[in-house]
């Protein structure tokens, strides 16, 4: 092995964590598109409760990548999910979805949605209104400062925020050493822009408290969960430490009104399951409990039942989990948690 390659896998080897026991030896699959990476629980937009899921094929090289929505009726004896057809489009929109966020403003139900054309080097917030088996597009939004968006999280009034996960889209070499060249966006209802928080080493996950006082943000690469106060003008103020996750990724409240982030432990095995779906990668979800701050895992794998975790949520005594690459999101009974030794850094 050659100096640069031993300090490559130094580099690597020191991002990873130890893994839990599995934890769950009965699980389902719910086929969906490729890459079903994010997941929301929708009661506000339709009669009954249902999943919203956010697929984009991550892996097609030679081909233009797509992506769509999916919806999942979660109280139905058969769980299978259905396309949601987009409406109103302009001709030349690019639709290759990421992180997504679902809010009520103004009486409507409205879905933000990131979106990426890594060819032209562009990347949009899109907002559509909410139907039944619909998406009809109301808005794009794009600045310079859009330049690697991961995570999008709106408010009730108007107005939304985004991380930026590196300076560059797609520069591995900042990844690798923990660089902190991401920041977190503020975009207001009248599209004006602002980078309301800087030096952070690849940002993913957002939450927005109920009553819009703190926002809470993973950073993969920092190892670190934040939580910030928000002013009334969108700024965000008093950076707080509240655990350390080791690659946190998309932040979603569960049933019990606790926090539900997955976890990449293992930095080497991901990379390797990006390149080919047959090799695993460990996952991990957290339980985090943001008044005593208590962290707990509510499901480990190692990647024989889903690979790359990125998004949970729960419902009715189960877990629904999301990820990168594959075509469908894994259903598990919730267990009991196993307490983790909550120390910052």
């Amino acid at each position: 092995m050659n100096y640069l390659a031993f300090i490559f896998v130094i580099i690597l080897s020191a991002s990873c964590a130890s893994v839990p026991k599995n934890t769950h030896s009965v699980s389902e699959r719910i086929a969906t598109g490729p890459g079903a990476e994010d997941l929301f629980i929708d009661t506000i937009s339709c009669e009954h409760p249902r999943l919203l899921v956010s697929c984009a094929d991550r892996r097609a090289k030679d081909s233009i990548p797509h992506g769509d929505i999916y919806a999942i009726d979660l109280d139905k004896d058969s769980l299978t999910s259905y396309l949601l057809i987009r409406t109103n489009e302009p001709d030349s929109l690019f639709f290759h979805p990421h992180g997504f966020d679902l809010i009520r403003q103004n009486g409507k139900v409205y879905l933000f949605v990131v979106s990426h054309n890594d060819k032209k080097n562009e990347h949009y917030i899109y907002k559509y209104e909410v139907k039944a088996t619909s998406l009809k597009f109301v808005a794009a939004y794009q600045n310079p400062l859009l330049s690697s968006p991961n995570s999008v999280a709106a408010l009730k009034n108007g107005g939304f925020y985004t991380t930026i996960d590196q300076g560059k889209r797609g520069n591995q070499i900042p990844l690798l050493f923990k660089a902190k060249t991401g920041s977190i966006l503020f975009c207001n209802e009248q599209g004006s822009w602002a980078k309301v928080a800087n030096k952070l080493a690849y940002p993913n996950g957002l939450y927005i408290t109920e009553k819009e006082r703190y926002l809470y943000a993973a950073t993969s690469r920092q190892q670190s969960i934040f939580k910030y106060n928000i002013k009334t003008d969108g700024n965000l103020i008093n950076r707080e430490k509240v655990t350390k996750l080791v690659g946190g990724d998309n932040i979603r409240l569960g049933e019990n009104k606790e926090l539900l982030i997955p976890g990449h432990p293992n930095v080497l095995k991901f990379m390797a399951h990006s390149n080919d779906s047959t090799k695993l990668s460990p996952s991990v979800v957290y339980s985090l409990n943001t008044t005593n701050g208590i962290k707990e895992v509510v499901y480990a794998n190692d990647g024989k039942q889903i690979s790359a975790p990125t998004t949970s949520v729960s419902y009715k005594g189960y877990l629904y989990i999301g990820q990168v690459f594959q075509s469908y999101v894994l259903r598990v009974k919730r267990k009991n948690k196993v307490t983790e030794n909550n120390t910052s850094e």
